[in-house]
């Protein structure tokens, strides 16, 4: 029972941060110039609130849904999302002519 309680408050501590990572990266103003920037630059921002959502999801559902061993799969989510910020991070630091 206190396993549940605790994977519930980590979880909605990480919840927490994903809005407040969510909120601020809406809240940024960006100057990029190309629209394929600024594409990049907003899948980055929701790929990174993404991931801590996905991540306090997973510890909450983990902790509350019975048997936790069928959703075992909602620890990938946040791997994936870690993988597609990567991924824009790496397309953004490379040049518009590369």
């Amino acid at each position: 029972m206190t396993i549940q309680i605790v994977g519930v408050v980590i979880g909605g501590l990480l919840v927490l941060v994903g809005m407040i990572s969510g909120f601020r990266s809406v809240a940024a103003p960006s100057d990029l110039g190309s629209g394929r920037d600024r594409f990049l630059l907003a899948l980055h921002d929701a790929s990174k609130a993404g991931f801590w959502l996905a991540l306090g999801a997973a510890f909450v559902g983990l902790s509350v849904l019975e048997p936790a061993e069928d959703y075992r799969w909602l620890g990938v989510i946040p791997i994936g999302m870690a993988g597609l910020r990567l991924l824009a991070a790496a397309l953004l630091s490379r040049g518009p002519g590369d």
